[in-house]
């Protein structure tokens, strides 16, 4: 069984704007060509039987002043797919991220997405801090199994013209982890998109609450690096993930099935990687017929 991780739908606007940054896209390898028609539930519902994955987490984000009608927008979007599941999304801004987050429970909804460059937040901002804590207690206290999915692009200013100070990198992102440990995180495309290497490997470092996302990154690291960070970090802490539409899925499990072995990993340890761990953060019945 498949479940990707990490997929998108964005407005073809989106996918505009990010086709005009041509060496954010060849530094990325982003495949654009025929991205703006994986746009949709449809598209996507449709790409994902035609490669025979069971479930998809759809990962929104929103400024401070839209968190709570994206997450109406997309809970309903997805609502009745037996596909598709979505993520929420929060903001250190927004004033009722605590009614969100009882929503989130009410709806079964685990996972809430981040993206600090464009959600114009700091990773080490006192509001970041105030906001992770609320998560933390309603984990401790309620048992929510709330976990975080964050956006890693290193630089990203250099590519969107964002403030340098919403930057997520592998420093600010380890320190956040190791504050929370009652938190589970996801750290998107193995950890630091187009950061420095020995940036990843240093701050990174295997932790019980951290799991590294395989989207994108095997088009950005070479292949013994992205082999070193999946021996490293081990089966059990590495979650498949297409970022869709950017990359389409038959390319991509067969992409990821080639490092897997590279690294050593058995068929159980795959299982893990393509479904388990997923299916597990964000409580998706796992059934084999």
């Amino acid at each position: 069984m498949i479940i990707d991780g990490h997929a998108h739908l964005f407005h073809p606007k989106v996918i505009s704007n990010v086709k005009k940054r041509k060496n954010m896209v060849e530094i990325l390898d982003l495949q654009t060509n025929g991205a703006k028609e994986r746009t949709g539930v449809s598209s996507l519902e449709n790409a994902l039987k035609s490669n025979g994955v069971r479930g998809c987490l759809v990962l929104p984000t929103a400024g401070a002043k839209e968190v709570g009608r994206t997450n109406e927008s997309f809970y309903r979007m997805v609502k009745g797919s037996k596909l598709l599941y979505t993520a929420g999304t929060l903001h250190p801004g927004y004033d009722a991220n605590k009614e969100e987050l009882i929503k989130f429970k009410s709806r079964d909804i685990k996972g809430i997405k981040f993206c600090s460059f464009s959600q114009k937040f700091a990773l080490d901002d006192p509001a970041t801090y105030q906001l992770f804590n609320l998560i933390r207690k309603f984990n401790k206290k309620e048992n929510s199994g709330f976990f975080v999915i964050l956006d890693t692009l290193y630089g990203a200013d250099k590519f969107f013209g964002s403030n340098s100070k919403h930057n997520t990198t592998p420093g600010l992102l380890a320190k956040l982890i190791r504050n929370f440990p009652e938190i589970n995180f996801i750290a998107a495309h193995m950890g630091g998109l187009a950061a420095p290497f020995s940036e990843i490997c240093k701050n990174l470092t295997p932790m019980d609450n951290l799991f590294l996302d395989t989207s994108n990154a095997a088009h950005v690291l070479s292949e013994k690096e992205f082999v070193y960070l999946l021996k490293t970090h081990g089966p059990e802490h590495i979650i498949f993930g297409t970022d869709w539409p950017w990359f389409t899925h038959l390319p991509e499990i067969n992409l990821q099935k080639s490092m897997l072995e590279k690294a050593g990993f058995s068929s159980m340890d795959m299982e893990f990687v393509f479904s388990k761990n997923m299916a597990c953060l964000a409580g998706i019945t796992l059934l084999t017929a």
